[in-house]
């Protein structure tokens, strides 16, 4: 059953599947995957100065950044390129680890995908993502150099990704786009740079990285299959990357993780994943959701070709009509849209109410198209 109202895409699953890709990532495409969960945060304290540093979204609604980016602050910000997210609440902190978390109500930021900092090595590539002296979401490549503990007993990830005004509280990212870390603190001269490692950080709000390791990889498909069927749709994804990295030509792994990503708004990773599934089987449920992806995008000319493709093998699936009237009504397409929506209230009468409404604003826009 495949519906998306209006603007938005609501779709039900039919076969899904399972977890994380295994291959790494180029540069371009770790920033490609994280650009949508790394923000700006601002802090204005009491006497009207302005702190500046950076933030991960870790979760709907809640951003993680270090507690000295924050520390006098009267009143908070978020911004994200021309986005800007004034309700924001300090939700928790712990001030000698350095980590704040904050809530808002915006859900359009991409939670990231977090990896285990428990299983970095010395000399593993990293890259980290924030904002140095206000250039807004640049990307720095480095290595893990080390494990230290300071002071105050705090486990801190020694790396060469710099550090510099505005940066502090970014990502940090393993070769998948993963965040291991939070960006904290840096000394310039000696190249000496730090991370607050994530499962530290993941521990202080009840998310522990405790994804369980299994010698036989099918258990992580199995397992991520479970994740989508609960609707814990990042534990499917990191599943099932796991278990594509042994397993690299199952398409219907890449189905369920395209699945669980186009559940949570990573669009285009899911279109790479039904992409793969398509070079291996065309099938109408991955022209579907691609096209769904596409939509949510604002692509709707990619949309429309997919959702023909879809109708091509299942001619009568009503849902498919449906979102293809919304493609076509996006391009102007007024009278294929009347169409497409007439068709699906034929095969589901239960659409008539709604679409009849959808159906006079498609022919009163034509009409001034013609008039025009």
């Amino acid at each position: 059953h495949y519906i998306f109202p209006l603007l938005f895409i609501l779709v039900c699953v039919r076969a899904l599947g399972q977890q994380i890709s295994a291959d790494e990532l180029t540069p371009d495409k770790i920033y490609e995957k994280v650009d949508n969960s790394v923000v700006v945060i601002i802090a204005y304290d009491n006497l009207g100065n302005v702190f500046q540093g950076s933030g991960v979204v870790i979760n709907d609604g809640m951003i993680v950044t270090n507690h000295h980016v924050c520390k006098d602050a009267a009143r908070i910000e978020v911004k994200h390129y021309s986005k800007e997210i004034k309700n924001v609440q300090v939700h928790k902190y712990d001030e000698l680890k350095d980590i704040l978390f904050l809530k808002t109500d915006d859900r359009t930021l991409t939670p990231i995908t977090y990896g285990n900092s428990g299983n970095l090595k010395a000399g593993q590539r990293i890259y980290a993502v924030g904002s140095p002296e206000g250039y807004e979401n640049s990307i720095s490549e480095g290595i893990v150099s080390g494990f230290r503990t300071d002071e105050n007993n705090v486990k801190l990830v020694q790396m060469t990704c710099p550090i510099t005004d505005g940066s502090s509280g970014g990502a940090v990212l393993n070769s998948k786009g993963e965040l291991i870390g939070l960006s904290v603190s840096g000394q310039h001269e000696g190249a000496l740079y730090f991370a607050i490692p994530v499962n530290d950080i993941l521990a202080m709000i009840g998310m522990e990285n405790s994804y369980t390791e299994y010698t036989d990889p099918v258990q992580y498909y199995e397992i991520g299959t479970q994740a989508n069927d609960n609707k814990n749709y990042k534990d499917a994804e990191v599943y099932f990357s796991k278990y594509l990295e042994k397993f690299s030509g199952d398409a219907t792994a890449y189905y369920k993780r395209g699945y669980a990503r186009f559940k949570l708004k990573e669009y285009k990773q899911a279109i790479s994943d039904f992409s793969t599934v398509l070079e291996k089987s065309e099938t109408s449920e991955s022209f579907f959701y691609r096209g769904n992806c596409y939509y949510s995008l604002k692509d709707y000319k990619n949309a429309l070709t997919d959702y023909t493709k879809a109708l091509q093998q299942e001619p009568d699936n009503y849902d498919i009509f449906y979102n293809r009237g919304y493609a076509n009504f996006r391009l102007k397409n007024y009278s294929e849209s009347i169409a497409d929506w007439q068709k699906a209230v034929e095969l589901n009468p239960e659409y008539e109410s709604e679409l009849s409404v959808k159906i006079k604003i498609a022919q009163d826009e034509l009409n001034n198209k013609k008039i025009n």
